[in-house]
């Protein structure tokens, strides 16, 4: 999964490969690294400058073999491009589920036997009106429900800038019963 790393040691290349054993390896991929300049006091003196690097890394398990590093270092932009696509499908998947489990949450809610809409079993002329009544009444709560409300936030997950890695979680505010 995508991590922002700091450091105040910058990575020497793009890539590291790391835990080689039983025939697999970690290929940690580093990406939109940046030096940053942190400033310091220091006894009897005015400031020091430490350098800290900050990027994202990225993390894939494969098969190890012997010209692996060649390999990746010949074609790194693709191998770059196809582990961000890789965790940001992940990602976006585990984000989804949460949502996705949120408005499982909220479907009792938004029922018509939860608002209290009774609909009897046979409608006649004189209970007619009340009827119709009940099921605009309820239709209405339902439109004008914070739950409502909610849900469509939360279906609008994937529209937000910065999904999935940056998700502004919606709230549902309590309703008095």
């Amino acid at each position: 999964m995508k991590q922002r790393t700091y450091s105040d040691i910058k990575p020497e290349k793009n890539f590291s490969i790391e835990n080689v054993e039983n025939g697999k390896c970690t290929v940690l991929f580093f990406d939109n690294i940046q030096e940053e300049k942190e400033s310091q006091e220091v006894e009897n003196e005015n400031t020091s400058n430490k350098i800290i690097y900050s990027y994202d890394t990225y993390s894939i398990e494969i098969p190890y073999r012997e010209n692996l590093a060649e390999t990746i270092e010949k074609d790194i932009n693709n191998w770059l491009n196809s582990v961000k696509e890789k965790d940001y499908n992940e990602v976006a998947t585990k984000v989804r589920e949460i949502r996705n489990q949120l408005l499982a949450e909220t479907d009792k809610e938004m029922c018509f036997d939860r608002l209290g809409i009774e609909i009897p079993e046979k409608i006649t002329a004189t209970n007619l009106l009340s009827v119709v009544t009940s099921v605009f009444e309820g239709i209405a709560k339902i439109l004008n429900n914070n739950v409502t409300k909610y849900r469509q936030e939360l279906r609008d997950l994937p529209d937000q800038e910065g999904f999935p890695y940056n998700v502004v979680w919606p709230t549902k505010d309590k309703e008095e019963e």
